[in-house]
């Protein structure tokens, strides 16, 4: 364990998301989450005696530009989003200084997806959830 804290705070700039070997330079928002299903423990009485803990699931959100979407589209085998399975890379970096954080994201499976225009639009964001099997925090 370090000697030393750092409180310093990522924005931001300090995040880059790297796909298939290269950081994704049109992502607007990053999200992924890891949640584990718990329930309460009864027996004698009505009160529960503990919380135990079931299956993890692991989801996330990429907001790309749609030259990313069509980029990742033409590398896909058959052309179907949903056939690649990658790992998403989320490093924080600060350039200031701090810890360095790596998570990481794997086995990922991309859900549907939606291209969406209106007029006054000056380029299109394309939301792309997604699945994922294997997480690997803070490397």
């Amino acid at each position: 364990m370090p000697d030393t804290f750092s409180s310093k705070q990522y924005s931001w700039k300090d995040l880059s998301v790297a796909y298939g070997g290269r950081i994704i330079e049109g992502i607007t928002e990053n999200e992924y989450e890891i949640e584990q299903d718990d329930d309460f423990l009864y027996g004698r009485g009505n009160e529960p005696h503990d919380i135990i803990e079931g299956n993890i699931s692991y989801k996330g959100k990429l907001t790309l530009w749609q030259s990313e979407l069509e980029a990742m589209i033409r590398d896909a085998p058959g052309k179907k989003l949903s056939n690649l399975r990658p790992d998403i890379v989320n490093t924080y970096a600060s350039e200031e200084g701090g810890q360095i954080t790596t998570d990481i994201c794997g086995n990922v499976k991309f859900g549907g997806y939606k291209k969406s225009f209106k007029q006054g639009d000056k380029n299109m964001l394309v939301e792309l959830p997604y699945k994922f099997t294997r997480y690997k925090p803070q490397e």
